[in-house]
């Protein structure tokens, strides 16, 4: 690249000194002229987007958020999953102390045996939900203390935990109030009784209550039920609930018990991550009919977003990352599926969403740095363009108009060598009143030569139209002489240059000229 700098100004140096060839003038011309072209695409390019890499550092800002999101949630749901089985295996245990063998219907309409029941249920409730990655925990037993209740048949005992006044995630100093259970316990413990408690489970709003209590399969796929979002009973909260068995030794399912993951834990567990493209927010939600449904999924904070909790993002998938497209507006994101299935046997997965204003302001923030750059770059070339032009053609024009005055042309220079070569000539001449064919130098004869078979190969309507400017007239003259419009006059003229061999039309009178000058018009009006 420096050669070819080092090379151009050499030549720019020899123009100077009158010794620099025409066809290196104009090669340097095209050169500045394809420049600017090639600049000019360049920048209908980058005003496409083809030179920003910010979908593909978007990309990468998302997996890597995704992926880390996933891994932490993972962590959690298999937490989750192994001591909701350990609590269960408790839980049975503590039953097997007061039953022994008998079933849990025996402790139907018996509130001193389920009191007993729960007082020693309470630590190994308490110790599940202080040890756990979850803002509550529960246990259902499949008894009743009244079976003459009309909600008898939806109603069950049990005992359930909850964190109040939710801060931090996995805080062993949160307060812990009594949502269900009999009060005599939470007496006991000096628990707050929850604004809404209740006696019993109304299990009817427990999704997967009934298939785990009517369920025989002992496999692992049976052992745990999660639920989309439900609202808390009672409450203005929204949960998830993970429910397993508890099974006794011969086999009966004796309740269920389980830990619960409420849209404010889940939203303190995980923040929205502020980056450079924007708010990027957690979503846990199944996919249904190509759409994320928030509605029964939870979600991270949403700080920086329009999203709410009722809406389903219509997912169009890209090459790189996905929209998601909702009420609020649309998003940017990736998700992946996760080893978590609903009681309905959705399968949830985990997305990270940006909105996709904030990665819209950087892609046209690029492409206006990438057009002002190629725009600043273009017009510098096309300046230096008009400046070569008008460098190249004026000693041309000032020689044309030297020796039109017939002015002494012995110092006279164009700049260009073969044009100086005929100058001289004519300026010889012009001393001596003689100008005859033979007496012209060699190099000059040719150039004259050259040039006269060069008409030779004009069409009629070209030929006519360069008899036009041999009589002396303008451009604008030739229209209603020919009887064509000025847009054809150009395009003749564009040929007629392109055939003779010259840059302008003032080149070409310069030529016409000499012609004249050497008694040699004749061979061009042939």
């Amino acid at each position: 690249m420096k050669r070819k700098c080092r090379e151009i100004l050499e030549w720019m140096a020899a123009a100077r000194q009158g010794s620099f060839k025409l066809k290196r003038k104009l090669i340097l011309f095209w050169i500045c002229m394809l420049l600017c072209v090639f600049v000019a695409v360049l920048a209908v390019f980058s005003i496409a987007g083809v030179f920003s890499d910010s979908e593909e550092e978007l990309y990468q800002v998302l997996s890597l958020e995704n992926k880390n999101t996933v891994a932490a949630i993972t962590e959690q749901v298999d937490i989750m999953e192994a001591r909701s089985i350990a609590f269960a295996e408790q839980v049975n245990y503590a039953i097997d102390d007061m039953l022994y063998t008998a079933p849990i219907s025996s402790l139907n309409d018996r509130p001193d045996l389920l009191l007993s029941l729960q007082r020693t249920l309470y630590s190994p409730v308490n110790a599940t939900l202080k040890v756990s990655p979850c803002s509550g925990a529960y246990v259902i037993l499949d008894a009743t203390t009244n079976t003459s209740s009309p909600i008898a048949e939806t109603s069950r005992t049990g005992l359930y935990l909850r964190f109040a006044n939710l801060s931090v995630k996995n805080s062993v100093n949160q307060d812990v109030v009594f949502f269900r259970g009999i009060p005599n316990v939470a007496r006991e413990w000096q628990l707050e009784m929850h604004n809404r408690w209740n006696l019993e489970f109304d299990v009817s709003k427990v999704p997967g209550y009934y298939d785990l209590i009517q369920q025989t399969d002992e496999g692992r796929g049976s052992n745990v039920c999660w639920t989309g979002r439900i609202p808390l009973s009672d409450t203005w909260e929204d949960v998830i609930l993970l429910s397993v068995p508890v099974r006794s030794s011969t086999g009966e399912i004796r309740g269920v018990c389980g830990m619960e993951l409420s849209d404010l834990y889940f939203r303190l567990s995980y923040p929205a991550f502020q980056s450079k493209f924007g708010s990027m927010v957690t979503v846990v939600a199944p996919i249904s009919d190509g759409s994320l449904q928030m509605k029964d999924g939870m979600h991270g904070g949403l700080d920086g977003t329009y999203l709410n909790d009722t809406e389903v993002l219509e997912i169009k998938e890209g090459k790189c990352f996905n929209k998601y497209i909702g009420e609020s507006g649309t998003y940017l994101g990736v998700h992946q599926e996760i080893d978590m299935e609903t009681a309905d046997g959705q399968k949830m997965v985990v997305a990270t969403l940006v909105p996709s204003g904030g990665y819209m302001a950087i892609v046209n923030a690029n492409r206006i740095h990438w057009f002002v750059g190629f725009l600043v770059f273009l017009l510098v070339m096309t300046a230096l363009s008009f400046w070569l032009s008008g460098r190249f053609a004026r000693p041309i024009e000032e020689s044309l108009a030297a020796i039109r005055r017939e002015e002494d042309l012995e110092d006279r220079r164009s700049g260009i060598s073969e044009i100086d070569a005929l100058l001289d000539f004519v300026w010889e001449k012009m001393q001596n009143q003689s100008f005859t064919e033979d007496a012209l130098p060699p190099d000059v004869a040719e150039l004259f030569d050259s040039f006269a078979e060069k008409v030779g190969t004009l069409t009629a309507t070209e030929h006519r139209i360069l008899q036009y400017y041999i009589d002396g007239h303008e451009i604008a003259e030739v229209p209603a002489l020919a009887f064509i419009s000025i847009h054809t006059v150009r395009k003749h003229n564009a040929n007629i240059y392109q055939k003779l061999g010259v840059n302008s039309r003032d080149e070409l009178m310069l030529y016409i000229e000499l012609f004249r000058r050497c008694g040699r018009l004749d061979e061009l009006t042939k």
